[in-house]
Formats: structure tokens, C-alpha cells, sequence
């Protein structure tokens, strides 16, 4: 569970580092070229708009596994009431004894 968190964000850091790095050059060929300067903006958007769609693909991962994580605990924490119930009913069934011996 971690380690997919830990890949999947390893991956959008790769993607936006490669934007990043990119971006320099880029900027440089827009300068010099501006005919090329529109493809090469189209590019740019394009890498965006992958980034921002992966980015969203990981949101949704994190959301349905929180989901299953909180039915899980929600489970846990419903078996744990059941077994303080009856650890109230065993030991209160003792305590009237105890009490009655005095």
C-alpha cells in the first residue's frame, strides 16, 4: 500500500522534474524559432495536460484506497465494542460476586 503511494509519486516527480528540465530549452527554441515556437507550445501543453490527467489518476488511487483503509478500521473498531461488551458483562457478573463476598 505504501510502496504504491511511494511509486506512484515517484513517478509524477520524474514526469514534473522532466518538465522542468525541459523547460529551459524549450523557452530557448521558442525565442529563436517562432514558427517552431507553436508546436513547440502545443508540446509543452500537451506534457501539462499529461501530468495534470496522471496527477488525477493518483488522486483517485489515494481516495478509494483511504476508503477501503476506513471500512477496514471501521470493521476493527466495531469488533473491538463487541469484545468490550462482553468483557463488561464478564467482569460486571464478577464484580456482584466479589462484592457479595465481602
Amino acid at each position: 500500500m505504501v510502496m504504491e503511494q511511494e511509486l506512484i509519486q515517484n513517478i509524477t516527480n520524474e514526469i514534473s522534474g522532466q518538465i522542468v528540465e525541459n523547460a529551459g530549452e524549450t523557452l530557448r527554441g521558442i525565442l529563436s524559432n517562432p514558427p517552431e515556437a507553436v508546436v513547440t507550445l502545443i508540446t509543452i501543453i500537451k506534457a501539462i495536460g499529461i501530468a495534470f490527467i496522471l496527477y488525477v489518476i493518483y488522486l483517485i488511487i489515494k481516495l478509494i484506497w483511504n476508503w477501503k483503509n476506513k471500512n477496514r478500521l471501521k470493521r476493527i473498531e466495531d469488533k473491538l465494542n463487541s469484545i468490550d461488551l462482553k468483557l463488561d458483562r464478564i467482569l460486571g457478573k464478577k464484580r456482584k460476586r466479589d462484592s457479595g463476598k465481602k
